[in-house]
């Protein structure tokens, strides 16, 4: 069992530590490093709070009405936060009212902010799987968990979980299973039924890839 330290500088502002020259050497990134350095969690933790990969990787992203081709970023779920690495490898969490979104690992993430939708999730950063009949959004949460001691220190756990939402007529649905799937597909119940089927999935061990794929298929079938 490997246990990793996570630790973070404690909070301050980049620009009470830097003078004009450090925001003239980041050029047109500068913005994106003028936020916030999270509180350190001061933990050991079996595995990580982190999507995907603990490591910063390069993606796209969108802030204060910029698009950024290649920033070094990850998405912090426990915290919930985008946080980038500026050049001298600190990490700043961004503002995320300025978040238009983040594109890495694949996938397109975005700040869903309030809305006045029947149904419509808390605020906070969702990974769009879809857009088409529906709109189908991907919420992704970690609990720290606290587990064993070692050495004299708590250990915690950070364990994720994943809830999805579709929109439809105006409305919010929460799909958290497999039943609540095919019941919010009232049409097409028994085609999607076999659909699943055959194609042996299951919601414990690829819940992403399942609710994808049924919305989908359901849209085909719709259009018979």
């Amino acid at each position: 069992m490997v246990i990793s330290r996570q630790y973070l500088p404690a909070q301050e502002s980049i620009t009470d530590r830097y003078a004009l020259g450090y925001l003239d050497a980041v050029s047109e990134y500068a913005a994106l490093f003028t936020g916030k350095r999270p509180q350190p969690l001061n933990l050991f933790i079996r595995n990580h709070q982190y999507f995907k990969d603990e490591k910063f990787v390069s993606g796209r992203l969108s802030f204060g009405g910029v698009v950024y081709p290649d920033v070094l970023l990850r998405w912090d779920l426990y915290r919930d936060e985008i946080v980038v690495l500026s050049p001298d490898n600190h990490d700043i969490a961004l503002k995320k009212e300025n978040v238009g979104f983040a594109e890495v690992h694949g996938y397109h993430i975005f700040y869903l902010r309030p809305d006045h939708l029947i149904g419509c999730p808390p605020v906070g950063y969702y990974i769009r799987l879809y857009s088409g009949e529906y709109l189908l959004l991907e919420k992704l949460t970690v609990n720290l968990f606290r587990d064993v001691t070692q050495r004299g220190r708590f250990v915690y756990e950070a364990t994720l979980s994943t809830n999805f939402f579709l929109l439809k007529d105006g409305e919010y649905f929460k799909i958290n299973s497999r039943r609540t799937l095919l019941k919010f597909f009232d049409s097409h119940h028994a085609e999607l039924k076999q659909f699943i089927h055959t194609n042996k999935f299951k919601y414990k061990h690829d819940a992403e890839r399942m609710v994808l794929e049924v919305v989908k298929q359901h849209e085909k079938l719709s259009r018979l």
